[in-house]
């Protein structure tokens, strides 16, 4: 019998490749961005480590590789350990060099939820994952660059939904990944390290910054208009999750689909 493959790739523009773990429930897996570069690739998020990464991006590219955590949460880094060239925000530094289920907070009851699919990950046991330690060989943080040879990233701060998130921008095209900072979809302020008054500045700055496109922490990319939209529903009171729990249950309800 065939087996759906572990990753699913879209090619995109500018040479951005989007990967999803097709066994994490399509409402948590977060996008693994891959960016290619005339002299060095980038890697954004690493997922939630099911399935050998490191061999899919072998695939795509044989130049040298950076990966980036935009944040420390379990479904954004549980991969990161597979890669030499770690980077990230010094605010997340000690969760990745010893990871527990409260400050990857997989603990607050994400742990209870129905995350992977029994069809791909029959032996999956929620109560045994646990993120593998990875601790950064770098720092990144406000006004550094990565420099691909032909384009490059500008490092953004952008905390709230973690202390430590950050985001890449690249000037020219106006491209922006901003990790869980803002998808397309209902934010989450409210773990017990999120901070919405300093969400909504990010969001602000976001705004201003009007990129043309934003390859979000989850979902599919969108515009600058839908950007406005997105951060002008979250700062007039709306687009958050609200009661973590009653959101996970009304997923969960909908059952598994690709």
């Amino acid at each position: 019998m065939a087996t759906r493959p572990a990753f699913r790739l879209t090619r995109l523009q500018d040479g951005v490749t989007r990967i999803i773990e097709t066994g994490v429930a399509p409402w948590l897996r977060c996008n693994i961005w891959h960016v290619r570069g005339r002299d060095r690739d980038l890697l954004i998020d690493t997922g939630m480590g099911l399935s050998p990464l490191k061999a899919e991006i072998l695939r795509l590219s044989d130049r040298p590789l950076t990966a980036i955590v935009t944040h420390t949460h379990f479904d954004h880094s549980a991969g990161l350990h597979e890669f030499e060239d770690r980077r990230g925000h010094p605010a997340e530094a000690s969760t990745l060099a010893a990871p527990d289920w409260e400050n990857t907070v997989y603990g607050g009851g994400w742990a209870a939820g129905e995350l992977i699919d029994p069809r791909a990950f029959p032996d999956f046991d929620p109560e045994r994952f646990r993120v593998r330690a990875a601790p950064l060989t770098g720092y990144l943080d406000e006004g550094d660059v990565l420099d691909l040879g032909d384009r490059a990233f500008q490092v953004l701060h952008l905390p709230g939904h973690s202390p430590g998130s950050i985001g890449l921008y690249e000037v020219t095209t106006g491209t922006l990944f901003s990790g869980d900072a803002l998808y397309d979809g209902e934010l989450l302020d409210s773990l017990h390290h999120s901070e919405p008054d300093v969400l909504r500045g990010t969001l602000e700055r976001i705004r201003d910054l009007a990129p043309s496109v934003v390859h979000g922490g989850h979902f599919p990319s969108f515009d600058t208009e839908r950007m406005r939209d997105l951060v002008g529903a979250y700062l007039s009171g709306g687009n958050r999750i609200t009661d973590l729990k009653i959101w996970m249950r009304e997923r969960m309800a909908g059952g598994w689909r690709t």
